[in-house]
């Protein structure tokens, strides 16, 4: 009974995040092909970049990054979530790739695979599609 309980709750709370492959797939579509400033007029500046040899540059967001520390006693653990998205542009600075990694390691091994929806996806307020 308690792990009927459990699915309900993960199906539940899939519902209300978009998954990471859906927050890269929508991002992908929103900005492939555009000029790079259109990403920092979305999201502030960059976190870091990269000048590359080929000419392109790298670009990293950083959106989220919360770090929850939970103990008792004489244990403590540290365990940080966080979202990301990766863009490499052209020299002329043309999106040319974009992609989102993000954590759900406090939800573990359901968080993983996507269970409760993508961080990334919390942070820009993308629900799933139907």
């Amino acid at each position: 009974m308690r792990i009927l309980g459990i699915v309900a709750l993960c199906v539940t709370l899939a519902g209300f995040a978009a998954s990471r492959q859906e927050v890269a797939a929508r991002l992908g579509d929103q900005f492939l092909g555009k000029n790079v400033d259109a990403l920092v007029v979305q999201f502030g500046p960059p976190s870091s970049t990269f000048k590359m040899n080929s000419g392109e540059t790298s670009y990293v967001w950083q959106l989220t990054a919360v770090t929850d520390i939970s103990g008792d006693r004489d244990y403590a653990q540290a365990q940080t979530r966080f979202c990301k998205v990766t863009v490499i542009a052209s020299p002329v600075g043309t999106v040319s790739q974009l992609n989102t990694e993000d954590s759900n390691v406090r939800a573990g091994l359901i968080g993983a695979m996507g269970g409760f929806g993508s961080i990334c996806a919390r942070r820009l307020g993308m629900k799933p599609q139907t």
